[in-house]
Order: structure tokens, then sequence, then C-alpha cells
């Protein structure tokens, strides 16, 4: 299919209905405890029942606890196990037929699957689930025909809009694998209408790339379910996902907030969080990674310690910030920004030795950046190996060679090395080629610790007035030229 994110959503309908119904408020967490672990019972007579001697007999209610257990942890091979067993003792049973069919499907088996709903048909022939699921599973398989003609049946026989729903978003994917795209689009778009928490459909209509020249739509189609119902935490949650993917970062920000606001939903606020983070609200978005981190259904991810790690680095708490990369590198060890990052903060505690070491793993990564060589060459030179800072000095301009932050360090690092002409060569040399603050300011800097005060000063003079809005840079190079009266004075009378 095109595009398929709806694999296990659509399925839920009938998970849901074999999934025992949530236990009262008021029933004791002592009776739950009691449910877990004769759950864990079971699951443990069901794994041992292969050894030699165990021979095991399930009622249906137990294979369907089973089934839904190993469904929700994902374990196929275990689901579809169970529903073979179960089949073989209640071989009249429609719901195992169900599970088999549907488990065939995720794991791509068209003749097995097929082969299911077969048997699913002669026991429960016009049953209204089964004949969903078959529509399901033949639109999967790109059984045009055959959907279409199971699809006219439920459109007759099915009642309430839930239902409706469902169909239409089953006639948006039979028009999407024709590339009717636009009536594919109003189908999705009626979908949401009869149902707004139907969420495969919201999801096709985000995500498919076959709806590209009409996701500009999408933003009207979700205020106006909204306009309707402003309490769906779900809608509010796709239109910041919506407003992410235009870069309308507030926007974004503030329609997660509003999803969250009404449903405790770890999703919502992993969301939330990231685009907090995104807007340099690092307190905040600790705050509420924090919450996401406090739910069951939280995953440990690079990407989320990162922003973590990241968050703590830019408030200052480099412990805390060191604490979670070093999680993000043990989920994933081959991302060369989480080395620069630990770098980064081993520089800050001025531990050159152990800053070089991440460095130089950073730079052993695929994809990375000039950055992490000069944080390398920097170390280096800070522990006076200067053949090897020399060395990661020239990486960084091969990599960039109008990076003028390298240009200016690896210069300072001529002069500190006694090179003072090789220093002022280079930056003439690149002065030629190319100008901009940076360059421009790290050349007043550099002449002023070669004692070439006049030259400094009228590169300086140059510099002010072109780029006088980027005169920190200067003394970001040179913090001693704050007390230097005529320097000042330049400052005074080239500011707007």
């Amino acid at each position: 299919m095109t595009s398929a994110s709806y694999v296990y959503q659509e399925f839920q309908p009938m998970v849901r209905e074999a999934t025992p119904k949530p236990t009262p408020c008021l029933m004791s967490k002592r009776k739950n405890n009691q449910r877990d672990l004769a759950l864990q019972a079971l699951v443990t007579r069901f794994e041992t029942s292969k050894e030699p001697g165990n021979t095991l007999f399930l009622s249906e209610e137990e294979f369907d606890e089973l089934l839904i257990h190993y469904f929700n942890k994902h374990d196929f091979d275990r689901t579809l196990a169970v529903a073979d067993l179960a089949i073989s003792q209640h071989n009249f049973t429609p719901e195992f037929y169900k599970w088999k069919a549907l488990i065939h499907k995720i794991n791509l088996e068209e003749r097995e699957a097929l082969e299911a709903l077969e048997k699913l048909s002669i026991y429960a022939p016009n049953d209204e689930e089964s004949l969903m699921l078959r529509l399901e599973v033949l639109i999967h398989f790109e059984k045009r025909q055959e959907a279409r003609f199971i699809l006219d049946q439920l459109q007759s026989q099915v009642e309430g809009d839930e239902k409706h729903s469902l169909l239409a978003f089953f006639d948006g994917l039979l028009l999407m694998q024709t590339k009717r795209y636009d009536e594919s689009w109003r189908a999705f778009v009626e979908a949401v209408r009869l149902d707004p928490f139907q969420e495969p459909a919201l999801d096709e209509l985000l995500n498919a790339t076959e709806f590209e020249y009409l996701r500009t739509q999408l933003g009207n189609v979700l205020q106006q379910v909204l306009n309707q119902n402003p309490f769906n935490d779900l809608v509010w949650y796709y239109l910041g996902l919506w407003y992410d993917d235009k870069g309308a970062d507030h926007k974004a920000m503030e329609a997660f907030a509003n999803a969250r606001s009404l449903q405790e939903n770890p999703r919502y606020d992993l969301e939330y969080a990231d685009k907090l983070f995104d807007l340099d609200q690092y307190q905040r978005a600790l705050k509420v990674y924090g919450a996401y981190f406090d739910s069951q259904e939280a995953e440990e991810s690079y990407e989320t310690y990162m922003r973590v790690g990241r968050s703590y680095q830019m408030l200052g708490d480099i412990d805390k910030a060191k604490a979670s990369f070093f999680r993000a590198v043990e989920l994933d060890p081959n991302m060369y920004d989480t080395y620069q990052h630990l770098g980064e903060c081993f520089v800050v505690e001025e531990k050159w030795g152990v800053a070089a070491y991440n460095y130089g793993r950073a730079v052993e990564q695929l994809n990375h950046t000039e950055d992490c060589w000069l944080g390398l060459a920097l170390c280096q030179a800070a522990m006076n190996e200067a053949e090897e800072a020399e060395t990661a000095f020239l990486q960084t301009l091969k990599m960039n060679d109008r990076y003028s932050e390298a240009v200016v360090a690896y210069a300072i690092f001529m002069v500190d090395c006694g090179r003072e002409g090789e220093a002022l060569n280079l930056m003439a040399a690149s002065l030629e080629r190319y100008q901009d603050a940076g360059l421009l300011y790290g050349t007043v800097a550099l002449h002023l610790m070669c004692n070439k005060r006049q030259l400094a000063l009228e590169y300086l003079n140059d510099a002010l007035g072109n780029y006088y809005e980027d005169h920190d840079l200067l003394l970001d190079w040179y913090p001693e030229l704050r007390n230097d009266a005529e320097v000042q004075a330049i400052f005074t009378l080239h500011r707007p």
C-alpha cells in the first residue's frame, strides 16, 4: 500500500471489546494486584506448556487474556501461537480466527491471512466485525475489487457515525490505491467529520505523501472540528503537529498545551516539551519532560535524553546534563552530537583530556560536523598537544574553509606557537576570499595580539562600519578591550 500507518490502529475496536472492562474506581488495589498475579501465572503456564509432559487446556476467556497480553507487547509470534492453540481447542469460535487473520496481515503473510478469513466466513458469514476485518485485510493486500464489494455491503448494513467513519476511512484507502487523491482526501475528511476521534484518518491527512499538495487545507479542517467541540484533545494534538510541520512554533506549542490540558497522554507531554525546548524555554521543558518520564507509557529515546541534556546544559547544570548525555550514548552510541555536547560540558569544567576524548569519539561518527573537529583542536591546544591540535584545525577548515571561528582560533593557536607571520598571512588570505563579521573582528583581535595596534584599529573601523551590531565578537576574542579608552571611543563614534 502507498500509506499504511494505520496497521494496528484500525483493529483497536476489536481489541477494546475483547479487553476486560476497566475496574471500578472503588475496587481495591489488592484486587488489581490479584488480577496481575493471575495473568502472570497464566502467561507462565502457557510459556512452559511446550515442555515435555505439559498439556495446557484453557477457557476462551483465558485465551482472550493471553492474546491481548502478547498483542499489546507487540509479541506477534506468541500472539499467533496462542491463536493457533485456541483454535485447536475451540475450533468453532470466530474470535480466534480474527486474531489469526490480523497477525498474518501484520506479518505481511497474505495467503495465511486470507485462509484465516475463509475459515472465519464459515463460522461468522455475516458478522459485521468479521466483515470489517475482511475489508481491512483485503485493502491491505490491495484486493481492490473484492474490498469494494465488501465495503458496499457494509455501508448498507452498519449503523452509527463511528462505524460509517471507519468505512469512510477504508474508502479513502481504496481511492488512494487507485490514485484518486482528491476523492481520497474528501473521504478521510468525511471520516473525521463523522468521528473526530478517528485517528487513522487524521494520520493519513497529516502524513500521507500523496496529500502534500492538499496539506494546507488540513488546518481549516481541524479548526472546523474544534469549533464544534473545543474539548477534542486528539484534534488539538494533530493541529499542533500540523503547525509544527509549517514551522509555526508558538501556535504548535499552544495546540499541544491545549491537548495536554484536556487529557493526560505521554505523547502530548513529549510534543509539548519538545516544542518548549525548540523555543529555548528550557526550565519549562524540563518540567514537562519530567511529567513524560513519570508515565508508565514513556519510552526512552536518544532524542529525548539529548534534549533533556541540552536543557540542563543551557541552564548551567552540568552534572545533570552529563547524566542525560551518558544515557543518550547508552541508547544510541553512534550519534556524534552526544559526544560533542559531552565534550562541551567537560570543557566548562576544564577537564581537557576527557573533553578531547569525547570530541575524538564525535569525529569517529557519521555526519559529524566541523564543530567537533574544532572542539577537539581547542582541547588539544589547551593540553599543549601542538601536532595533534594542528591536524584537528586543518580537518576543521577542510570541512568548512569559511568557518570564521575556526580560522581565528587556528590563527591564535599559531600565535601561541610563535608563528605570528603564518597567523597574519592566514587572516589576510581568508579576507581575500570572503568577509563576515566573525572574520573581520577576529582579524582585529589577532593584530592586537601581535602588537600591530595601528593596523588593528584600521580593521576595527572597517568592521564597525559594516557589522556594528556584532561588535561584541571582538570583546569575546579580546576581553581586555572593555577597558581600552581608545577602542571604546571608536565604538561610540560608530554607534548608530
